[in-house]
């Protein structure tokens, strides 16, 4: 399988994802919020208007996701969607900043369609490959405010409390103060053109935790703070070619797996001596346990309770499902997923596809998996 447009390229996000805390940390759970706006329980629809390995041509932005799949998705109890949207093909390739007109009416249309739906929308700015590293030059991090100026204009009249803004999906390599003060100025730009959608922010990097709760909060009181959940990423990206070298040498690789039974897991799920290593290991140091899941989640849940209860959304978590074991793939989005509710964070799996396990494989009407559907507790129409 060639490397895939439709993922983020996740080399050297183990640490920040798969990592232990350094002490245990007493349990906290955030008090119950008030999101601003519905983001209980969503579906990230890619391959649409980013990562899309078919092009943009009027025909695919107007038909690849249909009305039908939109309400099955609501009928299932599904309240929003996160649509991701590729710059490129928003904005104009040359000269100063601006929207390039045909593709924002089908954007346009698509988010009106989804209203129709009965779903709330995450408008994700989600640019795919090295796009981001221009965004470390000065000229790139001013064309980026300009641009979100604009499209936040042409968001402006939609209804406030069913359009939710991104601002950027997993900024690396843009990361700590440089991503905090880039993300400042366009959330500024965004409320100077008039938007009064809630914001979502991320914290840098991956959208990972570390790189969240190492961070003040922005005074702007309409915001949502988001992370991704892959980990452990030995087991969520198992067998993938477009992540972290070492995982595409693992394959049957279970969740969870008992600290004790690290050799004989590893020795199961890879025959690389390098993958096997790092396979033991992290078993060993109990991350392949619910306790694990649950004490990152806690410190998280700490620094929310900090600030005030300040609004949590889990934007991305699945499991690949080419050499997951089923069981236990579903195990682990239940388990992530009841996780993420006792704390009263809205989440969206990534995504609309078979390859996360959201869409029946062998189905050509795109019907929704109903065993998936019952580990993310939503049941099929």
């Amino acid at each position: 399988m060639s490397p895939s447009p439709s993922h983020p390229d996740r080399r050297g996000v183990v640490a920040g994802l798969t990592g232990l805390a350094a002490a245990a940390l007493a349990p906290g759970r955030a008090r119950a919020q008030a999101r601003p706006g519905p983001l209980a329980r969503g579906i990230n629809l890619s391959h649409w208007f980013a990562q899309s390995s078919h092009g943009y041509g009027a025909a695919h932005l107007a038909g690849f996701v249909t009305p039908a799949e939109l309400g099955r998705i609501a009928a299932a109890g599904f309240d929003h969607v996160r649509l991701s949207v590729e710059p490129a093909i928003l904005f104009a390739k040359d000269g100063p900043p601006a929207l390039v007109e045909p593709v924002l009416a089908q954007l346009a249309g698509a988010l009106d369609r989804i209203a129709a739906a009965g779903l709330a929308v995450v408008v994700d700015l989600h640019p795919v490959g090295n796009a981001k590293d221009g965004l470390l030059t000065r000229g790139g991090a001013d064309d980026f405010v300009a641009r979100w100026r604009l499209l936040a204009g042409a968001l402006a009249p939609r209804d406030p409390d069913r359009t939710i803004i991104e601002i950027l999906n997993e900024p690396e390599p843009l990361k700590g103060e440089a991503w905090w003060d880039l993300q400042g100025r366009a959330l500024a730009a965004i409320r100077e053109a008039g938007a009064r959608q809630a914001v979502i922010v991320n914290g840098g990097a991956w959208s990972g935790i570390d790189d969240l709760v190492a961070r003040e909060p922005y005074p702007d009181r309409r915001l949502v703070y988001t992370i991704h959940h892959y980990a452990p990423l030995l087991f969520t990206h198992q067998a993938t070619t477009w992540s972290w070298d070492v995982a595409r040498r693992v394959s049957g690789l279970g969740w969870p797996v008992a600290a004790d039974q690290a050799e004989a897991a590893a020795a199961a799920a890879t025959r690389d001596a390098e993958a096997h290593g790092f396979v033991r290991d992290q078993i060993a140091q109990g991350q392949f346990s619910r306790a694990a899941l649950e004490a990152q989640f806690d410190r998280l849940s700490l620094w929310q309770s900090r600030h005030g209860g300040l609004p949590v959304y889990v934007g991305e978590f699945g499991v690949y499902v080419r050499a997951a074991p089923l069981e236990a793939r579903l195990a682990w989005v239940r388990a992530a997923r009841e996780s993420f509710e006792r704390r009263g964070w809205g989440w969206a799996l990534w995504d609309n596809s078979a390859e996360f396990g959201f869409l029946a494989a062998t189905n050509d009407r795109r019907s929704l998996d109903p065993l998936m559907l019952r580990a993310l507790g939503v049941q099929a129409s």
